[in-house]
């Protein structure tokens, strides 16, 4: 009997080895995925610190690209105005440009007419010129 108890208590003792080894196989393979882990979290880290640069970055350009929005906006109601300014001086300047050329037409109407009335008066003068020069020679 104390042999059976004795058996049972060695085989008892061995299950227990197995156990532990079991346990120890177990807590090496916690450690290794705990390991495991810690590197994953690191690289997730440095992922997220990325994340966050790059974040920062496109906060900085978009900031950057607002302001050059504002800027074009102006520009162009810049040269909005600038352009109705020179639209209408371009309609006096061809105003004044018409008036010019109405009163030199009218200018250049009388010279004609002047002209016209000049040749016809000289037309008379030869013609009593080439008379008198007649009248004469008899």
């Amino acid at each position: 009997m104390e042999n059976d108890l004795l058996k049972q208590i060695l085989q008892g003792i061995n299950e227990m080895k197995v156990d532990i080894r079991e346990l120890k196989n177990d807590v090496n393979t916690l450690k290794s995925d705990v390991n495991t882990l810690k590197s994953d979290v690191s690289t997730l880290k440095s992922d997220v610190n990325t994340l966050k640069s790059e974040v920062s970055t496109l906060k900085s350009d978009i900031s950057t690209l607002k302001s050059d929005v504002t800027t074009l906006k102006s520009d162009v109601d810049t040269l909005k105005v600038e352009f109705k300014q020179y639209k209408e001086e371009y309609r006096r300047d061809m105003k004044k440009i018409d008036l010019r050329l109405n009163a030199t037409n009218e200018r250049l109407d009388s010279f004609k007419f002047d002209t016209d009335l000049l040749i016809e008066k000289n037309a008379k003068l030869e013609f009593r010129v080439n008379r008198l020069e007649k009248n004469a020679e008899v």
